[in-house]
């Protein structure tokens, strides 16, 4: 019923393809390659931005029903695919990005060849970038405005362990401060000086006081720098703050502080000069997102399976879909582990697991 033996031959040869954010001509190898597989299908595909964006449906209606999210691109550098190539070892598959989630694009088009072939009137759109590891930037207006026009979407991200699923994932931002102040001799001047790490200090400390854990807020200041000699008063620096929120209103309360820290410097003559960059909405789900994990766990039920739900700090394009209010189900590829690092793994017995999974639902959908 379904072609393990294709699939993993499928799967290996994008793995050892290497496509990092960055390199956007090697993604491209692979977009080509999946989008020319696409067109032999029968599906009526789009590329954009030279081979990196894959749009491919069924048919050729504005709307359709499902969704298959994913992206093409890996965190791992030009050459890892060469140093670290495809390879089995019993139950599992490594390489990079076999799990993070090259897997998840095959399992994708292996299910939906099924699909089509005993629900031939299901309208399904495929959406496949490239930069969903730097913050999906070049496509998320891309992927919403498809999602405006699905009754559902599916993101293959890696599943997780115990044949898990994502339920929520947290909102994100990055925050960069650099301030500027007034240098001075430490020892003969001190006082013509404005020390810009002082006033950064104070950022830190009263933005740190915002987190809330319970609330599932929390800002950490992961880079800090500044000045340029010990007896020197600091004229610059500069610190970046990872910021994770799950209920939506936290982001304001944030740039609510922000906003006077930068208005009301206790440092006279240092000015602070602020950038939000990437802010991402959480993923929450809502009522009819709920209503599709309970069809989840009944056709996991139906098939013996036993599965879970997880709730992430971690950021996906299942967060830009889910704003929207489309119920959005993550983390449907095949289960992993260990993502991001020369370790990451893929749980061969999963494969097949997810496929049939996937497709009882979406069949009865």
């Amino acid at each position: 019923m379904w072609n393990m033996e294709q699939f993993r031959k499928e799967l290996a040869e994008i793995v050892n393809l290497d496509s990092s954010s960055e390199n956007l001509q090697d993604i491209a190898v692979i977009g080509r390659m999946l989008a020319n597989r696409l067109r032999d299908e029968g599906y009526l595909v789009e590329t954009f931005d030279e081979d990196t964006r894959i749009e491919a449906r069924t048919h050729s209606e504005k709307d359709f029903d499902v969704m298959f999210v994913g992206h093409m691109d890996t965190v791992f550098p030009k050459g890892t695919a060469a140093e670290r190539p495809y390879r089995e070892e019993g139950n599992l598959a490594y390489g990079p990005g076999v799990t993070d989630m090259k897997a998840g694009l095959i399992l994708a088009i292996h299910l939906a060849q099924r699909l089509r072939e005993e629900r031939p009137e299901l309208r399904i759109c495929f959406a496949f970038n490239s930069d969903e590891e730097i913050g999906s930037g070049r496509s998320k207006t891309w992927l919403q405005g498809l999602a405006k026009h699905t009754r559902y979407a599916f993101v293959f991200e890696p599943g997780r362990l115990n044949n898990g699923f994502v339920r929520s994932r947290k909102g994100g931002a990055d925050l960069e401060v650099s301030f500027q102040g007034i240098a001075a001799h430490a020892g003969v001047a001190p006082e013509k000086g404005a020390n810009a790490l002082v006033e950064m200090a104070r950022w830190i400390t009263e933005l740190t006081a915002l987190q809330d854990f319970d609330a599932g807020t929390s800002i950490t200041a992961g880079i800090a720098s500044g000045g340029t000699a010990v007896n020197v008063v600091a004229e610059h620096a500069q610190v970046k703050l990872d910021i994770r929120f799950k209920n939506p209103g936290e982001i304001e309360r944030i740039r609510e502080t922000v906003s006077r820290l930068q208005q009301n410097p206790v440092v006279s003559g240092v000015s602070a000069g602020v950038v939000f960059k990437d802010v991402v909405m959480p993923m929450n789900p809502s009522e009819v997102t709920e209503q599709l994990m309970e069809k989840m766990n009944q056709a996991a039920s139906g098939l013996g399976q036993s599965i879970c739900w997880i709730d992430t700090g971690g950021v996906s394009d299942a967060n830009h879909i889910a704003s929207l209010g489309v119920p959005t189900l993550c983390g449907c590829g095949p289960v992993g582990n260990d993502m991001h690092s020369s370790g990451e793994y893929l749980e061969l017995d999963t494969i097949e697991k997810r496929l049939e999974l996937m497709y009882r639902l979406i069949v009865q959908l």
